[in-house]
């Protein structure tokens, strides 16, 4: 097995990582078991495994093609802001109305300015910190593309990252955690990309480092809470040396397992995982306001098995929409054009 098969299973990789994220959502979902509470409780390690498989696919991307920054980051949120500003605008005007946010959230949401102003009916912060990753792949790609030490690189980003953090902890600039937490996780994922690209194979001393980035990973996990300084200690970096083996250990099943019902169902989830997360966070976060509706009792689970498969439905019309919308400009522009 090569590192390839982190981008042949990367779309059922991102449908594991939305039904995780799901579950992290699902607050007060009773799982049943305490092992299965933590997994739930820990959910939001799906996040990573996006940030990681997007920073892969966006250095396989550069690399097919030679873009313009300005092309590169038009592809980008041609993929990403139709569906965001389709969940967006209304959601915003629903806590205008209902929750007193005043107008100007839907400008601080369509600038994606919310993230770092923390205006009152700030959007989730997802598609901010994504476009800011977004935004800083190209710089990094070329300086990692023409370096011989890529793992030194790699490295010394890594490293920048969890510095970032640690300061924006210890200074009390939580709200910026979102993305400094994944930070590590992005250049990570730019050297998987070249590694994808070399078609290199995992076996020997890769296999050898792995193991090892686990065992810091249990190290990591054993050290939490402990000391002085245990507030800065999140769970959050733990993914940081769990997820590129996680994702292994997923692709492995996919290739050597008969899971061809499941597989197909994760790649239905991961080819609409930015639908279903929007809405996710916004329409199904209102669990109280939906429960008025819907409600089975003290664990819910019928609740939630319920909302996930209408989060799961409305997701796949809102992604024919948005591609509708797509077809409709692409008519509207070529039209012109075609006149003369």
């Amino acid at each position: 097995m090569g590192y390839s098969v982190l981008s042949k299973y990367r779309t059922e990789l991102m449908g594991v990582a939305i039904l995780w994220v799901m579950l992290f959502h699902s607050f007060d979902l009773d799982m049943g078991h305490p092992l299965l509470e933590w997994l739930r409780a820990a959910g939001f390690g799906g996040v990573d495994i996006f940030i990681l498989l997007s920073s892969m696919g966006l250095v396989m991307s550069l690399s097919r093609r030679e873009q313009s920054y300005s092309a590169f980051m038009a592809r980008r949120a041609g993929r990403v802001l139709p569906a965001y500003y389709l969940v967006m605008v209304p959601y915003t005007i629903f806590l205008v109305l209902t929750e007193g946010a005043p107008l100007s959230a839907l400008i601080w949401n369509a600038s994606l300015l919310y993230y770092w102003m923390r205006p009152a009916g700030a959007f989730n912060w997802y598609v901010a910190g994504a476009m800011s990753f977004y935004a800083i792949t190209p710089a990094c790609f070329r300086r990692l593309r023409g370096s011989r030490h890529r793992e030194g690189l790699t490295a010394a980003g890594i490293l920048f990252g969890l510095a970032i953090g640690r300061v924006l902890m210890v200074d009390g600039y939580w709200y910026a955690m979102d993305v400094a937490y994944r930070i590590p996780i992005f250049f990570l994922g730019l050297l998987l990309g070249f590694y994808v690209l070399e078609d290199r194979r995992l076996e020997g001393k890769d296999l050898l480092f792995w193991c090892a980035w686990l065992g810091l990973g249990a190290a990591y996990l054993l050290y939490m809470g402990k000391g002085p300084y245990s507030d800065y200690h999140p769970l959050c970096y733990l993914f940081l040396f769990t997820t590129v083996p996680m994702c292994f250990v997923i692709c492995w099943c996919f290739d050597r397992l008969p899971l061809g019902w499941v597989r197909r169902f994760f790649r239905l989830l991961g080819a609409h995982s930015l639908e279903i997360y929007l809405l996710n966070v916004s329409l199904f976060s209102r669990v109280e306001l939906l429960r008025r509706f819907v409600s089975f009792g003290p664990s819910n689970r019928l609740y939630f098995l319920l909302s996930y498969a209408a989060n799961i439905l409305l997701a796949l019309a809102l992604h024919h929409a948005v591609e509708a919308l797509g077809q409709i400009w692409s008519n509207f522009r070529r039209t012109p054009r075609e006149a003369a």
